[in-house]
């Protein structure tokens, strides 16, 4: 079956523990007001322990539907099963917003700069508790999405229980915030005054990176949602202009972020399609595994937004159920490793131990020099890395901008020049960019070289 292609972007949700992300996610996907208790938030969790506790620790996923006339598809009644409700916004809507519920607590931040790095939103929408004022997360949040090249907008959330000079305070310090020398973007403030053909304008201009809207809303008594709205059925998604894509007609490759074992189905991958465009019953190459290697599977069936369709194209979040495409072989829940892709096999995929990146040290406690070690995150690509050498300095800190040579310290990945980098340890922050790989050949012939001098 194939459904009519959907115009579609992605939100990242983010900011400080308790400011109310879930919540408003809640009533914005559901249009039902909180009751003040966390009522709208339940509907987005992922797990028991996170009603429990109130605290999002995993990436969350909720869409929004728009009809042709930008007006919200609601379903006739939600039900637990996403499946049913999904395929009713879906089939109904002319646009698709889906929403990435991330982390909002430092023990978790991890798994929000995945989330932001892997999953590749078009904008971001940095939550602030009007009552608790901008917290060091926040800044943490902002500061992550400015050099991802992520716009986002500012929430201020729970202005119906935030004392008046609180909330004045807190505004004053977003608004300093933003002209701040670091950042250096205009404010745009929106109220439940604000026309909205104003909201419509400053929606268009988003992906010039220039803009931050300021929404003010309440999830209980609903002030500044209808604004709220009206700028998410506005925003066009980034897949041209983001660099992290290539285009429709470049091999395919698939990002996979998530694998499950589905009784009846088999095994399933979820993730984003960073190129090209993939069909059902396509042979592509599943890999690279602990021993460098690709596996040949073929892709049995895809699902997008739990619709079942013929093809999936760049940008595009999707679900591949996978088969071996050799006679014989198998493919078991164990072939899978966090950092793998499916890739086009004219591509001839070569993964990579050693590789070059330019890198910015935008916080580091001390110093740093050769054998530092921590994680990096690049695309799906989560694993510790150690520098091997610096170029330009003998240690690196604060401060700093190098170029350095890493390697991998449990398995090759698959990586491509320019694609972004975040190193993160504590309270060290790294940005950067591949600029060279170093292929297992170099490497031999780099050994050789040693040796003959030793001799």
């Amino acid at each position: 079956m194939q459904i009519e292609r959907k115009d579609h972007s992605k939100l990242a949700i983010i900011g400080n523990v308790d400011s109310g992300k879930s919540t408003l996610v809640g009533v914005l996907t559901k249009g039902l007001l909180d009751d003040g208790r966390g009522g709208a938030r339940e509907r987005v969790f992922n797990y028991k322990h996170e009603k429990e506790n109130g605290r999002t620790s995993s990436i969350a996923q909720e869409i929004m539907g728009f009809d042709e006339n930008q007006k919200q598809v609601l379903p006739e009644r939600f039900n637990q099963n996403k499946n049913k409700y999904w395929s009713q916004i879906v089939e109904k809507s002319q646009k698709i917003v889906t929403f990435l519920d991330l982390c909002g607590h430092e023990k978790y931040l991890k798994t929000t700069i995945f989330g932001l790095v892997a999953m590749v939103p078009d904008y971001s929408l940095i939550i602030v508790g009007a009552n608790m004022g901008v917290s060091k997360m926040t800044k943490e949040h902002l500061g992550v999405s400015m050099f991802l090249g992520i716009p986002f907008a500012i929430v201020l959330t729970k202005i119906d229980i935030a004392p008046e000079n609180v909330y004045n305070d807190t505004l004053e310090h977003v608004k300093q915030l933003i002209k701040s020398p670091a950042i250096k973007r205009t404010a745009v403030l929106f109220d439940e005054n604000s026309e909205m053909k104003e909201i419509d304008k400053w929606a268009e201009l988003m992906h010039g990176n220039n803009v931050v809207p300021i929404f003010q809303v309440s999830s209980v008594t609903g002030i500044g949602l209808q604004q709220l709205n009206r700028f998410i059925s506005r925003v066009p998604n980034r897949v041209k202009l983001n660099k992290a894509y290539q285009t429709i007609n470049d091999p395919m490759q698939f990002d996979i972020q998530e694998n499950f074992n589905v009784p009846g189905v088999g095994n399933v991958v979820s993730g984003i399609i960073r190129s090209g465009k993939a069909v059902v019953n396509q042979h592509v190459l599943l890999g690279p595994d602990k021993n460098k290697q690709f596996k040949p599977v073929t892709i049995k069936s895809i699902h997008i937004n739990r619709m079942l369709v013929d093809s999936a194209q760049v940008g595009e979040f999707a679900c591949f159920s996978l088969k071996p495409s050799k006679a014989g072989d198998k493919l078991e829940r164990a072939d899978f490793r966090k950092g793998m892709i499916l890739i086009d096999p004219a591509l001839k995929p070569e993964p990579v131990v050693e590789f070059e990146a330019n890198i910015h040290i935008l916080h580091h406690p001390t110093t740093m020099s050769k054998g530092y070690q921590a994680v990096m995150h690049c695309g799906v690509v989560r694993q510790a890395v150690e520098i091997k050498s610096i170029f330009g300095h003998e240690i690196l800190r604060t401060g700093d901008i190098d170029t350095v040579r890493l390697k991998f310290l449990y398995a090759a990945e698959y990586l491509k020049t320019d694609q972004i980098l975040v190193i993160r340890e504590g309270r060290t922050k790294i940005f950067g960019f591949i600029s060279k790989l170093i292929t297992e050949k170099q490497l031999d012939d780099e050994k050789r070289v040693i040796i003959q001098q030793q001799i």
